[in-house]
């Protein structure tokens, strides 16, 4: 699909609408040059002081302003602004849901790497905050073990699961991707801030789908979940609880079809803690276990097999 927006068009009614915003594909939709008339035909109104009011010329100018200013932070950064209809987005991400199975693919991506990353076939690697120590090793573990192999490591750079599949793949000498939920102007968890450059420095990217200044939101997080779902050809939760935010990712990925896998491990002890708590849940839902070396290399090939 081409959308009928210029790039700043998007950022203005993200402004005014919310980031990725179905009413901002409606609009892209409506034809005709005159953007007014064209939100005006589709019927949208504002909250503006607990009331809804019709769009105006000064919304859309103040709208326009802030797109500019985004804009001019992109090129200050070095990064881009890549939109759904670049041939650059990823074919993957086009078929992104959220956890109702509805097509939820983000209308700009905001990226600060090497695009060559997107390239290669990802596999998203991800899990608690709080892994265990077999948790830690494991994430690690996979996600050498993927790049090894040619994957594109997809995470979250939060700390602890997400934080060991990224430095497995630098490790290997791979690329990985991190989804950020926020403004890539700031970085969350600081303590990743060394990560997060050396994933830029060593060919990978940071996403988001929100434009500078944004900061982190509960939603945001829940939001931010789908991409890394979307992105890859599966998703892997190596550790999570009942009620994790990696939940988050597994439901979308089995809400696109995709494979799920969480990780069996063998101590009762570990199976038996809060951080893994989730993992048998993972299976009930329709995720399967990876148990061992010999079912690992069976997974890459049936992706590598799916990728082709």
């Amino acid at each position: 699909m081409s959308l009928n927006l210029t790039t700043k068009e998007i950022i203005a009614l993200g402004s005014l609408f919310g980031v990725g915003s179905k009413r901002i594909y409606a609009i892209a939709e409506t034809p005709g040059e005159d953007l007014l008339r064209r939100i005006s035909a589709c019927g949208f109104l504002l909250k503006e002081n607990g009331k809804e009011v019709t769009v105006s010329s000064t919304h859309l100018e103040r709208a326009f302003g802030f797109a500019e200013s985004i804009l001019r932070q992109c090129e200050k950064w070095g990064v881009k602004a890549l939109r759904y209809d670049d041939e650059a987005y990823p074919e993957m991400l086009r078929h992104t849901v959220d956890e109702k199975g509805e097509p939820t693919p983000p209308l700009l991506l905001y990226a600060l790497g090497d695009f060559s990353a997107l390239s290669a076939p990802c596999v998203a690697i991800v899990g608690t905050r709080n892994p265990t120590k077999e948790g830690a090793q494991t994430a690690h573990y996979l996600s050498k073990h993927f790049a090894e192999e040619g994957f594109c490591i997809v995470s979250g750079l939060a700390l602890g699961c997400d934080t060991y599949a990224h430095r497995g793949a630098l490790e290997a000498n791979g690329r990985t991707v991190a989804f950020l939920a926020h403004g890539l102007d700031t970085l969350i968890p600081p303590e990743n801030k060394n990560l997060a450059k050396d994933i830029v420095r060593r060919g990978g990217l940071l996403l988001s789908e929100y434009p500078f200044g944004t900061s982190n939101t509960k939603y945001a997080f829940i939001a931010r979940d789908r991409l890394q779902g979307g992105l890859s050809l599966a998703t892997i939760v190596v550790q999570t609880s009942t009620e994790g935010g990696s939940m988050h990712v597994a439901k979308c990925t089995l809400k696109a079809g995709k494979p799920l896998y969480t990780v069996y491990f063998k101590d009762a002890s570990v199976r038996a803690m809060e951080a893994t708590s989730g993992n048998e849940l993972l299976t009930r839902m329709g995720g399967q276990y990876l148990r061992s070396d010999t079912g690992l290399q069976d997974v890459c090939a049936r992706l590598k097999s799916r990728e082709g």
